[in-house]
């Protein structure tokens, strides 16, 4: 049976964003209830070293190094990176104490919004590639082919960007952590 794009590729997309959310509300209230808060303290530093493992795709894909399957580290960066996300939303907390924190969370979950977007253009490019294989002459199959390329290409121009902002932002707050970390 045929199920749509829709049920197919975005809502567990959409699952995986609000699974982020609502596990960080959920550990976080957690770890408040049980005097653990300062936990989250030490889950910036974890999330951070997996956010940069997670990377190692990013690498691979653009032939820095030459380790690894592409399939396995997209797979990887994926796992890691939702991880390195969930401890960096349960650092953050629910604590308004500053606003640099926040933007940078801010900008983190809109990369994984990002990255989510991406992984549904891909999955649906491998699928249009899987069917131009099934029916090389299709006219249709070669204009959706050419547009899900189009998609993904236009898609990488804004991922990249976010995930510089996230990055600065991200620096900046450990800068700062690290500056005032005695006062």
């Amino acid at each position: 049976m045929h199920r749509s794009l829709l049920v197919r590729q975005v809502l567990p997309s959409a699952g995986l964003f609000a699974g982020l959310i609502l596990a960080g509300i959920t550990f976080d209230y957690a770890l408040h209830r049980a005097g653990l808060a300062w936990v989250g303290l030490y889950l910036g530093p974890i999330g951070t070293i997996l956010l940069l493992l997670s990377l190692l795709y990013s690498l691979r894909k653009r032939k820095l190094i030459r380790a690894g399957s592409p399939k396995a580290l997209l797979s990887l960066h994926e796992s890691l990176a939702w991880a390195g996300s969930l401890c960096l939303v349960l650092h953050s907390g629910i604590h308004f104490s500053a606003v640099l924190p926040w933007l940078a969370l801010g900008a983190m979950l809109i990369v994984v919004a990002s990255g989510l977007t991406g992984a549904v253009l891909l999955r649906r490019a491998v699928e249009m590639v899987k069917a131009e294989e099934a029916a090389p002459d299709s006219e249709d199959n070669r204009v959706l082919n050419a547009a899900t390329v189009d998609l993904m290409r236009r898609w990488r121009v804004v991922h990249m960007p976010l995930n510089a902002i996230f990055a600065a932002l991200a620096l900046v707050h450990i800068a700062a952590a690290a500056f005032f970390r005695h006062w």
